[in-house]
Order: structure tokens, then sequence, then C-alpha cells
């Protein structure tokens, strides 16, 4: 027998009995059983109480967007925020927000980016940075500058995606493209080395895809959707541009590649706690 009849011999011996086994309803619960871990909505705000954010600090949101974490921050943490985010759509919907929650007296809101944030030397005491890290031009410049507004002995927290072994590398134009991506950031040691080389030391780190890791992420609801929805923006693609456009549908492809990727473990997020060395 060869290699070839061997595996298709062996996948039929597996396939055949696991599709009968599946059939009967529950031998299939070990298989639709939800795998477990937390959203990041509930992990993620931990960290700045986590590491002893709290009154009389200053906590930069960078890449603030529509400033719905920062109001978070002040209502829980009591601290004073400096949101920052490039966009000034971003911008205006943040002001908004902020007065409506009426946390505008605990904010400063200022538009600046990564690359050149616009703020003093040893100015801030935690900083949060939310998918900021996968969208910048320069990675070392834009962790020297977490590390230059940080005070020394001071935290900052990342949370960006990175690519796991299961992308190839023929997939990354269907979302980096349409998702202004920088696909360096997609690399765990281009991250690393970019923070090491800025003096910013890694406290903890882990991905959310692994069972033990601190940040093991739960499955999100909507995955089975966009799936569904990548499926048929691609079978009715003429229908679709006709409606969005050919960019506005390029970007509809590349969002749900995106997500499609993190549901299926091509990519995953990494999260870092970061400390600014001592001189």
């Amino acid at each position: 027998m060869t290699d070839r009849a061997q595996r298709v011999t062996e996948f039929y011996e597996f396939l055949w009995p696991f599709l009968a086994e599946i059939a009967e309803g529950d031998a299939a619960a070990w298989l639709d059983a939800d795998p477990g871990g937390r959203p990041y909505s509930e992990y993620l705000p931990e960290i700045p109480e986590r590491q002893g954010v709290g009154k009389g600090d200053t906590l930069l949101d960078l890449g603030c967007g529509k400033g719905r974490l920062t109001v978070e921050f002040v209502k829980k943490l009591g601290c004073r925020v400096i949101a920052v985010d490039p966009l000034e759509q971003n911008i205006t919907l943040a002001a908004e927000r902020f007065r409506n929650e009426g946390v505008q007296d605990s904010v400063t809101l200022l538009r600046g980016a990564a690359e050149a944030i616009p703020l003093p030397d040893a100015s801030v005491d935690f900083i949060w940075c939310r998918d900021v890290f996968n969208h910048i031009d320069d990675i070392e410049q834009s962790a020297a500058e977490c590390a230059r507004v940080l005070r020394p002995g001071k935290r900052m927290m990342n949370y960006s995606v990175l690519a796991t072994p299961n992308l190839e590398p023929g997939e990354i134009p269907r979302f980096a493209e349409p998702l202004g991506l920088n696909v360096d950031t997609l690399s765990e040691d281009r991250m690393m080395s970019a923070f090491k080389r800025a003096g910013l030391r890694v406290v903890e780190y882990g991905t959310t895809n692994i069972e033990t890791s601190p940040y093991y992420e739960a499955l999100g609801e909507d995955g089975g959707r966009d799936a569904m929805r990548l499926a048929r923006a691609l079978r009715a693609r003429s229908r679709t541009i006709a409606r969005l456009g050919e960019r506005n549908y390029a970007c509809l492809l590349g969002y749900y590649y995106w997500n499609l990727n993190l549901l299926i473990d091509k990519l995953t997020y990494g999260v870092w706690i970061l400390e600014r060395e001592q001189p």
C-alpha cells in the first residue's frame, strides 16, 4: 500500500465511525463544549487596577477610540486620564461621550499618535494601549515614546494581534492592506525586540489562545455569524459591491478575514505588561 493509500484508509477508518458516533446526539457533547476562557472585556480592564493604578495617578489611554474605556477608568479607578487618538472623528466622538458621562473634568483629550505622543517626559503612571501597535508604521519609535512618557518603574499594558504558526504568509494581504496593518507587528519576536530596545522590561506576557495563559480568551459568540457573513459576501460579490463599492467591499472582506483568522487560531492577541526600567 502506498503512503497516500494508507492515509486515505486511516482517514475513512476515523471518519465513518466518528460521524456515526456524533449522529447519536450526546456523543458529540465534548466537541460542542465551550473551551473556556474569559472575554477580553472582563480581564483587560482589571489590569490597571491590578497594577496599582488609583487616585492620584495619571493613566494614558493611548488610542482611546470613542473613549468607552476612558470613562470606565475614571469611574472605577478614580485616576486622571489622558486620552490620545490620531483620528479626528474619534476625538469628536470621545469628547461627546465624556460630556455625556460627566467625566470631562477628569480627562485630558489630545489628538496625537503613538510615534509622537504629545506629552512631556516621565509624565504618566500607566499606559493603556489596546489595538494600536498593529496600525503604526514605526514600532521602535512608538515603543520608545511609550518609555519616554512613563515615569521610571511605572508600567504599561499592550494588547495587539500576533500571527500564529497556522497563518500562511499568502493569507496576510487579505486583511493587512484593507485594515491598514503593519505586517511586522504580527511577529512576536519583532515586538519583543522593540520593547527591549526601548527599555521596557517584560513583567508579564501571554497570548489569548493558550489554555494555560492568564489571558486565555473565550470564543466570541459572533464568530460563526462572521464566518457566514464572509461566505455570503464572497458568494454574492457583485451584489455586495453594488451596495458598498469596490473599496468598502475590500474593507468588509478584510474585517471578516481578520475575525475568522482569530476564530480559527491563525491570529491571536498578545498581552504584555511592561515596565520602564530604572535609569
